[in-house]
Order: structure tokens, then sequence, then C-alpha cells
């Protein structure tokens, strides 16, 4: 089964809620493709949803360095890192996020996160 077949069926794996096996699916592309983004991103999601943040902050990191100017997975470390009640490391990751959005909806989010979490 080729990459983004197995792709295909880890995110439905993912969006039907069966995150164990969407983060075994992930990992195996991961194995297999460790320079694709992408990959590390439903890796790193899975692995969030599941609320394995010290593992999903791991897979978001591996993320941020093959996606250099994607936002997105310096905000969702900024969860995993609220969530884990470390206020000084999201505070870094949501100013990394903002350096690199032009998205206005997601600076809206950022700046949620910010007022409710007093960052």
């Amino acid at each position: 089964m080729n990459g983004e077949l197995i792709y295909a069926d880890a995110f439905a794996q993912y969006e039907a809620g069966r995150l164990a096996d969407a983060t075994e699916s992930f990992r195996l592309l991961c194995y297999q493709h460790p320079l694709e983004g992408k990959f590390w991103f439903g890796l790193a999601a899975s692995l969030q949803e599941s609320r394995s943040y010290l593992d999903a902050l791991q897979a978001w990191a591996v993320a941020s360095i093959l996606q250099t100017t994607d936002p997105y997975p310096h905000f969702h470390a900024a969860e995993c890192y609220l969530s884990l009640q470390n206020k000084e490391d999201a505070a870094l990751a949501l100013q990394q996020a903002e350096q690199r959005t032009p998205n206005e909806p997601l600076r809206e989010k950022i700046a949620l996160l910010r007022e409710q979490w007093l960052l």
C-alpha cells in the first residue's frame, strides 16, 4: 500500500474517532516517509486528541521543522503546553505561530487563547 493510500485511511480513522488506529497508521507513515510534514501533522493531531500531549509535542516539533512557514504546528503545540499547564512555553509557541500567520482567523484564535490563559 502506498503512502497516499495509507494517509487516506489514517485520516479516515482520525475523522471517525479511531485515534489509536490513526496514531499507528500515522506512525507507520512517519517511519516510511520521515520528511513528509503532513504525516507528522497527522501523527501529532492524533496524539493530541488522545491527550498524549508530550508525544504530540515531539511530533509538532518535527512538523514545524518540515513545514517552516506553517503556523499551525506552533499553535497546536501551544494547546498541548496549555493542557500541561505550561504557560511559558505556550506563550513562546503562540509567538512563533503569530509570526508565521497571515491568516486572520488564526490570529483571532491566538488572541483568544492568550486572553483565556492570561498569557
